[in-house]
């Protein structure tokens, strides 16, 4: 092997290397498909283009990783995993190609005792955000038409609990990319679409 040629390869071995370190920090293969980051889960973070979304999920989470058309027509991808010993599913939507919103769904148990027993779910599945992220800053209600919504913003994640008293569901779930603001907008607009 001439100097050339070796001076050559070992160029591109490290174009290769460092192309990797960056695509690992972007949240590509190797990253954990369940943890906690600033901006989302896993492979899954706001802003990211929803094509490379897709890839890093299929690698990061190759046994459950789906893409299509989700919510509302926008384009979603999800996978499955556990997080603290209870099973969950990760699941992120794209607007105008980039990863818009991110969710982590508890999958199970989806019932409560009552309206307490699905707060303390919502706390249970909140310990490792808290452990993350610190303390909730701050915690509201709100009464829908058909359940109450707990809520509490925790560093960059707001946690839900969904409590509909028939049939005693208890809904919870974490979400990334949704505001306090977006949904008073959101039901500023439901209430503008009524009249």
């Amino acid at each position: 092997m001439t100097l050339r040629t070796w001076l050559g390869c070992s160029g591109a071995l490290v174009a290769l290397l460092a192309t990797g370190a960056l695509f690992s920090a972007q949240g590509g293969p190797g990253v954990e498909p369940l943890a906690l980051e600033p901006d989302g889960i896993g492979p899954l973070r706001l802003g990211r283009g929803y094509d490379d979304a897709v890839a890093a999920a299929r690698v990061s989470a190759p046994e459950s990783a789906f893409a299509g058309l989700g919510c509302n027509g926008l384009d979603e991808v999800r996978y499955s995993g556990r997080i603290a010993a209870l099973p969950v599913s990760a699941m992120a939507m794209a607007r105008d190609g980039a990863i818009a919103e991110v969710e982590l769904t508890l999958d199970a148990p989806l019932q409560a005792s009552d309206e307490n027993a699905c707060i303390a779910l919502r706390d249970e599945f909140a310990a490792p955000f808290f452990s993350r992220f610190g303390a909730a800053t701050e915690s509201w209600t709100e009464q829908k038409p058909v359940s109450r919504e707990h809520m509490l913003q925790v560093g960059p994640v707001q946690l839900v609990a969904r409590w509909f008293q028939t049939g005693r569901t208890c809904y919870v779930s974490a979400h990334y990319g949704i505001t306090r603001a977006d949904i008073e907008r959101e039901r500023l607009d439901q209430l503008q679409s009524r009249r």
